[in-house]
């Protein structure tokens, strides 16, 4: 799964259309998320820093939620998004450990804060890719 890491609100407009999850490194607000949701019309989910998710409005929560965009705090660290533009991430390494997880009996959980642990992701993005 490739996760495009957003910079500036400038780049909202370069991202491709088909983006379905996309990570924000600055303060979003309802208008940059209406943007992404024109931009990305297939947008499932939206990663936001920890220290900005708790700024994220009832009216931006709202307008995600009517959109069935799914929105969860992580952070990616050590990307450098002026060499790259995209995070890549390897759902079938998460899908096989969750499902050996799951084989040994832990709850649901336990399986995203180990899987989350193991690869170095977000519990968030964990779960969003084991619920798909």
């Amino acid at each position: 799964m490739k996760i495009h890491v957003v910079g500036p609100r400038a780049e909202i407009g370069r991202l491709d259309p088909e983006a379905r999850v996309v990570h924000l490194t600055y303060h979003p607000t309802a208008l940059v998320f209406l943007e992404l949701i024109k931009r990305c019309p297939r947008l499932e989910a939206v990663q936001v820093p920890p220290s900005r998710i708790n700024n994220v409005s009832k009216p931006s929560m709202c307008l995600l939620k009517v959109q069935k965009v799914k929105i969860f705090e992580g952070l990616i660290l050590g990307h450098r998004t002026d060499l790259i533009e995209y995070y890549t991430v390897d759902e079938g390494l998460i899908l096989q450990r969750a499902e050996e997880l799951q084989a040994e009996g832990l709850d649901s959980e336990e399986v995203v804060a180990k899987v989350s642990e193991e690869v170095k992701v977000s519990p968030g993005l964990v779960g969003f890719i084991i619920e798909q």
